[in-house]
């Protein structure tokens, strides 16, 4: 059965329109305004405040800056290079066609403490009558994610339980755990446990690596991070009982709600307009102007003493290509627009990072797929191998799976314009120069139909692959070539600081520094920014650190690794 083809499917996601920033004087009209005031008639310059790039962190710095630093919402200007925004979040597709979510994520209460204290801010744009945070609680009242297959093993079998740590393994990671972070620098995961390679091969490294987008040339230093985060709650990673979904993607949640909440409060937004340079007063780390591309047109913004420039600098979806039943996901070797802004602001000024660290390599590709059909019957076949409920699961790898494949038991419906007869699976591969178990290919040339194949061996329905086929309306992969970038080895000083001293920038976003958690999770972002707001506007307020673990959690987590 052919296949629609759909290479001209809009890059992820519907296009929230363009904007045009208010408020911004050009060079030419600046000097117009000089030449026409006084010292006795002008007025305090207005505070303008730039967002370079519209991401989820852009998105809630913005947040923090109107609700907690009491900014007005039309002195803030966000620019986005693509058409829409919400960065990784961004979803596209239809029934017709088949959908695409480039990054399905889950969340976590205990974890996401800054995330969450967002969402019951804002109105849920689903059900109206609650916050956001209510909406995701509710449902996963409702629907509780309670996994029975996280892991399946090479023959085929569910694993329900124990680490596979050897007594060595478990040694090497309470060293691990002991380290100063500064120790561990530019040493990948892989080189940390040279000495114990089986960590490699374990239920433990299975388990993380699938959930936090972390192979074996990650840096150590994230793995750190990682375990510290749930090493209160070991057991739990493979039931996902503290995990949380929302009924729709997070881009209908979160996203949403959240640009309602700030056009609400007349937040500026212009997209297909990308920020491409940015000037520094003499002598100083204070920016002056910045330099855009605005559909086209070049233009350049001068600041004023207190305005204030925030960047996201690197996105770990940007440069994503898309492809479909019939064709694997074009190769981009394109340099994000966001890297190239930071690798021109680092070139003028010490002190704010090195972007070919994170940039300069193929090591960070991750391909994703989602999985588009006309009934249930996939996925009632998925839930009969895994034994799971069919209403809200969580996450199961294949540890057979040379492709590292993970697929992800969404809701149904996930898409707002999904409509009840048609069905969508998610999944995630992190090895893409491999080639398959079944598929003798290496994942990074691998159509639609030939990434469905992999996975209906694995759960061992060949017998009922015509059946499956005839259901399909789209397989579409999508090759995100800096996936995990931000957890690629890094020196100290080669992630910037969110805000150095004397300046009027500030990083934000997965390629920020902040000294602890998880720089993949939305929780990162989210913190990032409400730390950069804070810090920037002088608001005595300071974001949500990570929950520390504490010598009982320690105790727990070594008596279950060792089991």
């Amino acid at each position: 059965m052919k296949k629609r083809t759909i290479a001209g499917l809009a890059a992820l996601g519907a296009i929230l329109g363009a904007a045009t920033a208010a408020g911004i004087v050009t060079s030419k009209k600046r000097k117009q305004l000089e030449l026409q005031g006084n010292e006795n008639k002008s007025l305090p310059p207005k505070r303008n405040i730039y967002f370079a790039g519209g991401g989820l962190a852009a998105l809630s710095g913005a947040y923090y800056l109107i609700r907690d630093c009491h900014v007005p919402g039309d002195s803030i200007h966000i620019f986005e290079e693509s058409g829409s925004v919400g960065g990784a979040f961004n979803v596209g597709g239809d029934c017709e066609t088949g959908f695409v979510c480039a990054a399905p994520k889950l969340l976590s209460v205990r974890n996401h403490a800054n995330l969450m204290d967002m969402l019951n801010g804002l109105k849920s744009a689903n059900l109206p009558d609650m916050s956001v945070k209510d909406e995701i609680i509710n449902f996963m009242n409702a629907n509780p994610i309670d996994e029975n297959a996280r892991i399946i093993d090479d023959e085929g079998n569910i694993v329900k339980s124990g680490f596979g740590m050897s007594k060595a393994a478990v040694k090497r990671v309470k060293i691990l755990l002991s380290e100063k972070d500064y120790m561990l620098s530019e040493r990948t995961i892989a080189e940390f446990f040279s000495e114990t390679p089986e960590f490699i091969e374990s239920n433990l490294w299975i388990l993380l690596s699938s959930a936090y987008m972390l192979r074996a040339d990650s840096s150590a230093v994230e793995l750190k991070h990682v375990i510290n985060c749930v090493s209160g709650e070991m057991n739990e990673l493979y039931t996902m009982k503290n995990s949380l979904r929302a009924q729709f993607n997070l881009q209908d949640t979160v996203i949403k709600a959240l640009v309602a909440f700030l056009r609400a409060h007349d937040v500026n937004f212009a997209t297909h307009c990308l920020v491409t340079d940015a000037d520094f007063e003499p002598e100083t780390d204070r920016i002056s102007a910045i330099h855009l591309n605005d559909n086209g047109t070049v233009k350049t913004f001068y600041l004023n003493e207190k305005d204030l420039f925030f960047v996201t600098n690197g996105s770990v979806s940007e440069c994503a290509t898309i492809g479909d039943y019939n064709y694997p996901a074009p190769v981009s070797g394109e340099l994000p627009g966001s890297a190239e802004l930071w690798r021109r602001i680092a070139e003028k000024r010490d002190g704010f990072g090195n972007p070919e660290a994170f940039y300069d390599t193929d090591e960070s590709d991750v391909i994703t797929f989602t999985i588009t059909s006309k009934s249930r019957m996939l996925l009632d076949i998925i839930n009969e191998f895994t034994q799971n409920a069919a209403a809200c699961g969580g996450l199961t790898t294949f540890a057979a799976s040379p492709w590292g494949m993970t697929i992800s038991n969404v809701p149904q419906p996930y898409f707002e314009n999904q409509t009840d007869d048609v069905t969508v699976i998610c999944g995630t591969c992190m090895n893409v120069d491999t080639e398959g178990r079944y598929v003798e290919k290496e994942l990074r040339y691998a159509s639609g139909a030939e990434i469905l194949f992999e996975l209906v061996k694995l759960i061992g329905a060949e017998d009922r692959w015509e059946e499956i086929t005839e259901d399909i309306i789209n397989v579409i992969p999508c090759a995100m070539p800096y996936a995990s970038a931000s957890s690629l080895p890094y020196s100290d000083e080669e992630k910037p600081i969110i805000v150095k001293e004397g300046s009027n920038m500030a990083f934000i976003g997965q390629f920020a520094k902040l000294g602890a958690g998880i720089s993949y999770s939305s929780e990162y972002a989210v913190r990032t920014a409400r730390e950069a707001a804070y810090r920037l506007t002088g608001t005595r307020k300071s974001s949500t650190p990570p929950p520390k673990a504490v010598m009982t959690s320690y105790i727990k987590m070594f008596k279950a690794l060792k089991k």
